[in-house]
């Protein structure tokens, strides 16, 4: 009882204090790393055929439909507040995604101040706080993914409230498994790899049930009945996309062991821009402390059933994170966009260290000289790369971006070391390799991109007066601003995203990630394509012979494998 009687000791005009500086540096770093993704005008272009009566879609019929956006819960939510307000995604994506964020944050302050600590650390939980909240808004993948046009920030901010709900939420309730339940619902909605926290869930009641000796009353199945939302999606993918996988996974599955190489420069690359060395050092020894207490620890598991239900609880979490952190990583190889898919992490990294350090008696000045150390290294790199690359913006500068930390370091500080400057130097070979590789495309590449194809491409509302009804086509690599800002003009992707045969040809076009299909020859030439784009107008083109609705759909069939 004396750890809890600490949870609410910091005066809460301080804690508020805290709270308005870490939301006003949230709101100062999403300024400052404010960007669109062309990716996320793919998210857009469905919200746009919904929003004009054709269904999810990125052609409207004849074209088969295909599920190249992978994020149905964010495309519901853009096409819904763009309904009931006016505001086009490109417009609401990044203050919704600021929200998230804000929400992110709010649930790591809170699970600063809820966590039970040793009286020594208790008496600084504010300093904990403040510390914590320093550690996330400092951190550039957090920032960078505060915007973006993607679901980066919704899927992050509903798996901490999922964790967050089991943890706070009172135990064998049924209003906590409803909000598991619920939560667990909406972050598979938000993105598919979002499965595996629902199948956690299923782990989680499951411990709760034989914690319960399979007491389970019917106000609890009905509590979980949220989780029907899951099956009930994937069928309804399969009768309107004829796939239970979104189309995507058919564009980007590769299963060459570059991407298991890949997955692991990628990680690398992570521990060392942010110093995760001394998470991981930290980590270890917070094991080892186990280790050596591991009698008392299985007395107090045989005598609380409580703390047996956090250690079964907190496996199931940590398990689910782990397989989805090595499927990215061995799997997939990483991702396309700079550490998208260990943003969530962040909030925890900071959170875990905290409790690590109270776990292992970590005494204020001792838990203050690491926080210290771990923050100000962790700094450097990323920051160092900021500096070097913040102000480039010509497509021919960022294209396949590559800016030396090292030597960036070797110039604003001649003084270093050697070693530092060999380290930094294996940090940029991990770099350029996955840069070479489309992997781990640096935000400053992707904000100048989008400012590049809207310099060259006509606005919307020009665009939206290209049409005709003999179904204009165009064909494109880099299809999100352009399938926007040509709303009636149908758009053949020849990355395979957004398209069911490219997505399926065996013929892969290199090594580059996400990038891997090309069109079977012949197929792009089967639709005629007939749009010009020069100058920053579009036009469409005569053809010689009509194309037809029967055509498209012979098309389409006859090059599908």
């Amino acid at each position: 009882m004396a750890r809890i009687a600490f949870v609410a000791k910091p005066a809460s005009f301080v804690v508020a204090l805290i709270f308005l500086a870490g939301f006003a540096g949230l709101w100062l770093g999403w300024k400052a790393f404010w960007f669109l993704t062309d990716d996320a005008f793919i998210a857009f272009r469905y919200v746009s055929n919904h929003r004009l009566g054709h269904g999810l879609v990125w052609n409207p019929a004849p074209f088969r439909p295909v599920e190249g956006y992978t994020s149905f819960l964010w495309v519901m939510l853009l096409s819904a507040v763009w309904k009931a307000t006016g505001y086009d995604p490109p417009t609401a994506a990044n203050c919704l995604a600021l929200g998230c964020a804000a929400l992110t944050l709010a649930l790591t302050g809170v699970a600063v101040l809820k966590m039970p600590l040793a009286p020594a650390l208790g008496r600084f939980r504010a300093c904990a706080l403040a510390a914590v909240l320093v550690g996330v808004l400092s951190n550039r993948t957090f920032l960078a993914w505060t915007s973006s046009g993607l679901e980066t920030a919704l899927f992050n901010a509903l798996l901490l409230a999922w964790m967050c709900a089991w943890v706070w939420l009172p135990r064998h309730t049924p209003i906590r498994l409803a909000a598991v339940s619920a939560l667990a619902a909406l972050v598979y909605l938000t993105r598919p790899d979002g499965l595996l926290f629902a199948l956690a869930s299923i782990a989680l009641f499951a411990g709760d049930a034989w914690l319960r000796k399979g007491k389970w009353r019917a106000a609890d199945w009905l509590a979980i009945a949220p989780l029907l939302a899951i099956p009930t999606h994937l069928l309804w993918r399969k009768s309107f996309y004829g796939d239970w996988l979104p189309n995507t996974h058919y564009a980007k599955s590769d299963p060459r062991w570059l991407w298991v190489t890949s997955g692991a420069r990628y990680a690398l690359s992570f521990i060392i821009e942010y110093a995760l060395w001394f998470w991981l050092g930290l980590a270890l020894y917070a094991i080892w402390t186990a280790a050596r207490q591991r009698r008392a620890l299985l007395d107090r598991l045989r005598r609380e059933p409580a703390l047996r239900e956090t250690v079964l609880g907190g496996a199931a979490i940590s398990l689910s994170l782990a397989a989805q952190v090595a499927y990215y990583t061995f799997v997939i190889g990483g991702d396309h966009f700079e550490f998208r898919v260990y943003s969530h992490l962040v909030p925890l990294i900071f959170i875990s260290a905290l409790w690590m350090l109270n776990a292992v008696g970590a005494r204020p000045l001792r838990a203050a000289a690491f926080g210290a150390l771990f923050l100000s290294s962790s700094l450097v790199i990323p920051w160092t790369h900021w500096l070097a690359t913040k102000d480039l913006t010509r497509r021919e500068e960022t294209s396949y971006l590559k800016a030396s930390v090292a030597d960036a370091l070797a110039r604003r500080a001649p003084g270093l070391p050697g070693f530092a400057l060999a380290y930094a130097r294996w940090y940029d070979s991990l770099q350029f390799w996955l840069i070479d590789h489309a992997v781990c495309m640096r935000h400053q590449e992707h904000k100048s991109f989008y400012l590049f194809l809207i310099g060259v491409l006509p606005p919307r509302e020009v665009g939206e007066r290209v049409r005709d009804d003999r179904y204009p086509v165009v064909t494109q690599t880099s299809v999100g601003v352009m399938a926007w800002v040509l709303p009636y003009v149908n758009v053949i992707d020849e990355h395979g995203l957004n398209d069911y045969v490219v997505a399926r040809n065996a013929r892969a076009r290199g090594d580059l990630m996400a990038h891997l299909r090309s069109p079977p020859p012949g197929y792009l030439e089967c639709f005629r394509p007939n749009v010009a784009i020069r100058d920053g107008q579009a036009s469409i083109l005569p053809r010689a012979v009509p194309l037809t609705a029967a055509e498209i759909r012979r098309c389409e069939a006859d090059f599908a494998p």
